[in-house]
């Protein structure tokens, strides 16, 4: 325990000095103008849909960095106290196939995919020059704190969407994009000559580090671990149309903290012993799509909760409206205003046609469950300042359809059986 305290007061004071290297500042600051195009894109989706934002590129960026840090720090620990050297991790072969799998479709942009079939690659063939049990650690601690990012901040200003179900119907719903900068360090090793180590070292426990480098040891040398900066990026994406966003992001999270951990112990299992790494390389694409597989099928298998239903629903409140004001929320039904029912946004607009002052709202969530509850309002109306439920025969602007690996085979195999 003496050492790993070491270790530990021994990264917080190295943390800065790393941080603050010219290099690695400009890879995060390049990372950064990365996300911030993605949530500016996302926003300009936003307002073309709807005709305003709730926020803007540069809050959710730095809103994003708080997070990565949070996500950065995670990452740290497991690669330093695991020992997980990134020596050997083929990080350029990473990069390089996960751009190429982009163009057959865009969440192949993931370590998973790439990671296990270079893995393959390398047990099959020998090529790439790369350590299997390393490269299925990275993916894996990786999607760990991704895991972490989407259970803190996944459901967090959530897009609304109207969305064609599997139904036919359309119906309200919510997209779910994160983008994280990543900046975290990790271990490098080096075989070094014993009397060419001028630097002081620090002695660890035995067992440690859990995950060995595969890089022989001559004579006379010693392997020597160092701390290098790194900076990499993590996205989330995912629509919630049969539960709140908080529920399905909590829900994504679990699926994917599972799945880390699986590929975790396989990693460090394949670096003892190396049959278990067929297990590793295999596990890392087909149990990341059976994770999609399972969150489509949770959406795919319920019934839409943002429907037109129970009459005049709330999907979303722009913010700063009389909406916002009035503490509207996704899942209100709007029953009356000032005694007169209303069923539709077409009678709601009659009711306020040309305004209303000081208006009475009856409210109730029929999603919560939660007591209907009468708001007096002091303002006028138009405008309110809600997105509500679509119009179950109006046009919707996404699909729920998505096929996986999972989905591929099982349709394969119906059609074998007929």
């Amino acid at each position: 325990m003496d050492e790993l305290h070491n270790l530990l007061r021994a990264l917080i004071e190295t943390l800065p000095r790393i941080m603050a290297d010219g290099g690695f500042a400009l890879f995060l600051l390049l990372i950064m103008v990365l996300v911030y195009s993605q949530y500016k894109r996302a926003l300009r989706l936003e307002y073309h849909v709807f005709g305003r934002h709730r926020d803007t590129p540069l809050g959710l960026t730095l809103q994003a960095l708080g997070y990565g840090i949070i996500g950065g720090i995670l990452a740290t620990l497991l690669f330093v106290f695991l020992g997980i050297s990134l020596s050997g991790a083929g990080i350029l072969y990473l990069l390089l196939l996960a751009v190429l799998l982009a163009m057959v479709h865009p969440r192949y942009m993931c370590f998973s995919y790439s990671g296990g079939l270079i893995a393959l690659a390398h047990l099959l063939f020998g090529f790439p020059e790369v350590h299997v049990p390393v490269i299925m650690a990275l993916v894996a601690v990786l999607h760990l704190v991704e895991a972490l990012l989407i259970r803190l901040q996944g459901h967090r200003l959530a897009t609304p969407v109207y969305v064609k179900h599997t139904s036919g119907s359309v119906v309200g719903g919510f997209l779910m994009q994160k983008f994280w900068p990543l900046p975290f360090v990790a271990l490098m090793a080096v075989v070094m000559m014993e009397n060419a180590m001028d630097f002081s070292t620090m002695a660890m426990p035995d067992w440690w580090p859990l995950m060995r480098p595969d890089t022989p040891v001559p004579g006379g040398h010693s392997m020597v671990f160092f701390l290098i900066p790194v900076v990499a990026i993590l996205g989330y994406g995912d629509m919630a149309v049969t539960s709140f966003p908080k529920a399905k992001a909590r829900q994504s999270s679990l699926y994917l903290t599972i799945f880390s951990l699986i590929l975790l112990g396989l990693a460090l299992a394949a670096s003892r012993y190396p049959a278990v790494a067929w297990a590793a390389a295999l596990f890392s694409p087909i149990g990341h799509e059976w994770v999609i597989h399972l969150g489509q099928r949770w959406e795919q298998r319920r019934a839409p909760v943002f429907t037109t239903e129970h009459g005049l629903m709330v999907l979303d409140v722009h913010p700063y409206t009389p909406a916002a004001k009035m503490q509207l929320r996704p899942g209100d039904v709007i029953r009356s205003i000032n005694g007169h029912s209303v069923s539709n946004p077409q009678e709601l607009l009659e009711q306020i046609t040309p305004w209303v002052i000081d208006p009475v709202l009856t409210v109730e969530n029929v999603v919560d469950g939660s007591a209907p509850r009468t708001i007096h309002y002091k303002g006028k109306l138009p405008p309110v300042g809600i997105i509500p439920v679509p119009d179950p025969t109006q046009a919707g602007f996404l699909g729920m359809d998505g096929e996986t690996l999972i989905t591929w085979l099982q349709t394969k195999l119906r059609g074998r059986k007929g």
